[in-house]
Order: structure tokens, then sequence, then C-alpha cells
């Protein structure tokens, strides 16, 4: 009885073996495919044009970066199947349990035991990863298929090809867009945004953000005010324009997401620009709020007015406020101001209830408004 079972437990382990991909070298061929050795010999001597083998995946691969691929199997006896891939400089790598490396022969890759075929008139196929050289080469991936009658025999009714030899590309990285300039310019109540691109991949275009800048905060949000299309790939210099009209007075940055036809997002450094208008009248606007307790915001604009200017550049301007008898309460601004809008906080604290009155002194000019402090 425990001949037969021993008998037995040699039978099963030959079976295993055979299938298991460890019985494909038993001369001592180390490799299948045409860069390390010469086929699956160890079933039969002789390719089989009839058994089709081929790789799958991208042909082109920034430097460093790791592709996904699949070796298709298909024809002769497709009761079921074995591989081997190999890459000349980059380096193999298995993504699931039905592969492994050969330790025998440098970066090739083997099943881990047979691949069954649904039908023979199927096509199976074994995934696995390829990652590219640090620089930029030209590689090829190696593969040959092996379709085997389900015997756990390897003989001549087991019938191999190589497959083609599948090269890869292997490119520095790449920039989708190369900026050579950004700017940003005040044009009347506008803000004019030009860029250069040198080179263009894939450009679908550009959203053009906006960041506003505030005296609460200097960070603010990103927020989308435009879009302009690229030019998709060329090697030419392209010139874009982008206008945002109807900007206020403040101080705001603007950047570029560049975005490729995939979806891909590129940024941009971010530029600055300080939006200033300069008023063409005197004027002093109402405070606000108004009525108000204690305190309330009063603007006023001082226009260019030329020869009359100071020797330092700008106007003598004065804010004072009076009481219902004219009597004066505060002075709010008494300095020389150069052209441009302001505001300022008036603090009622220290008065009591009643109708006040505010006056701008710019140069010649004069003018007052009421205002009315309730408690």
């Amino acid at each position: 009885m425990r001949y037969y079972l021993f008998l037995t437990f040699i039978f099963i382990s030959f079976i295993a073996l055979s299938f298991s991909g460890l019985y494909n070298h038993p001369t001592e061929i180390l490799g299948g495919t045409e860069l390390n050795g010469n086929g699956c010999v160890c079933h039969s001597l002789e390719r089989d044009y009839d058994v089709s083998v081929w790789v799958e995946g991208p042909d082109t691969l920034v430097a460093g970066k790791t592709g996904q691929y699949k070796m298709f199997l298909t024809g002769g006896p497709a009761e079921a199947g074995g591989y081997n891939v190999a890459g000349r400089f980059g380096i193999m790598n298995t993504i699931d349990s039905l592969s492994k490396w050969d330790y025998r022969t440098p970066n090739e890759l083997i099943q881990a035991f047979p691949l069954v075929f649904p039908s023979t008139s199927d096509t199976i196929f074994w995934p696995f990863e390829y990652t590219a050289t640090d620089s930029a080469d030209t590689d090829t991936i190696y593969s040959v298929g092996l379709s085997l009658v389900f015997d756990g025999i390897p003989d001549s009714l087991d019938r191999w090809n190589f497959g083609t030899k599948f090269q890869i590309v292997v490119i520095e990285d790449v920039v989708p867009v190369e900026l050579i300039s950004f700017t940003a310019i005040q044009v009347n109540n506008s803000v004019q945004l030009k860029w250069i691109t040198a080179s263009e991949t894939n450009n679908m275009g550009f959203e053009v953000e906006r960041q506003v800048h505030s005296p609460q905060s200097s960070v603010g949000n990103w927020s989308r005010v435009g879009y302009v299309e690229g030019n998709g790939t060329t090697t030419e210099s392209k010139d874009y324009l982008f206008i945002d009209n109807n900007i206020s007075a403040g101080s705001y940055s603007y950047r570029l997401k560049q975005i490729d036809f995939d979806g891909s997002l590129n940024y941009y450094n971010s530029i600055e620009v300080e939006v200033n208008f300069t008023p063409t009248e005197y004027k002093l606007y109402q405070n606000y709020p108004n009525p108000f307790n204690p305190s309330t915001k009063i603007k006023y604009s001082i226009p260019d007015v030329g020869t009359r200017l100071s020797a330092s550049g700008g106007l003598s301007v004065t804010i004072k406020v009076y009481d219902a008898l004219g009597n004066e309460v505060a002075m709010l601004v008494n300095e020389v101001k150069p052209a441009g809008s302001y505001e300022i906080d008036f603090n009622a604290g220290g008065l009591s209830s009643g109708v006040y009155y505010y006056s701008l002194q710019a140069g010649e000019y004069t003018i007052t408004k009421k205002m009315l402090l309730i408690r």
C-alpha cells in the first residue's frame, strides 16, 4: 500500500513540476526569449508560426516612468499556455500571481504555472510592468509564447513562437508648454495679460485664474476668470492675450493653469499687478453707514491737478469734522496727498448724538457733507 502511495506522490509531483514552468529548461538552456535564449526548445526544437505572440502597451515612456503591458498568446494546441518576456535595458516587474521572475535569466519574466485557454480558439494574456531607464534611449521587449497540450509532458505536441520585438522609445520628461514670458499690465479699468510659448505638446488650452489681495488677508482664493484655447502640438512660438475687464482698484495675482488633451494639469508661476485709477475730479462721498454709531467710513478722491501739485508731488489735503454749531471736533486728514482715491475711518466715540459736518479741503477746492450720529 505504501508503495502505491509513493508512486502516486511521484506522479503528482512530476505533473506539478511540468506545469510549474520550472521544467522549461531540463537541458539548462536558460531563458526563452530571443534576448536570453532560443525559445521553448525543451518542448519542441522548431518555432511554429501558427502560434501568434505579441505585446501591447505604450510605445513611448518618459525616462524612469513605469508602463503597464500585456503579452498575448493564441493558436497551436491552445489547451494551456506559458510565456517568457524580457526587456533589454528597462526593469521588468510582475503584477499578478500568474507570473514570476525567471531567476536564472536576467530581467526575464515567466509564468508561475500554465494558464488555461477557455477554448482552443481563444486568446490569453499575461500582464506585466516595464520601468524605463533614467535617460533617453530606445529599448526592446522580447517575448515568446508556448501553446501546450495539457498532458503534463513537454514534447513536440507543444508549439511555440517568438513574438514581434516590441520597441519602446524612452524620452526625457516632457514639459507640455515651454513658457517664455507672462506679463500683466493695467489698461484703463482692465488688466491685460500676455504670454508667449516657445513650444507646446498636446496643449488643449489655458485657464486664467485670479487671486484678490485684501487688507485683511494677503492671500485669497484662486478663481477662474477665463479660458484661452491652446495650439495643440507645435514647435513654433505662439502669442496669447487675455483681458480681465471691469476691475476695481486693488492688488491682484494671476496664474495660468495649462490643460492637456488627456486632462493633465500644469500650473505656472503667478504674477502680481497693482490696479490704481486716477480720479478725474474731486469727490467727497457720503459716509457709510449713515446714521452711524460710533464708527463710519468716509471716501474721497483727488484728481491730477498738474502744476498745482506741491513740490513733493501731491496736494495739501485736510478733512475736518464740525458739530452743528461750527466747532471743529476732529481732524481726520492733514497731509499732502498724490492723486488717487482714499478711504478713512471716523470713530465718534467721545461725541454725543446729533448732526455733524465733515469737510474736505484740497488746495483751493472745498466741499462739505452732513452725517448723523445716533447713540
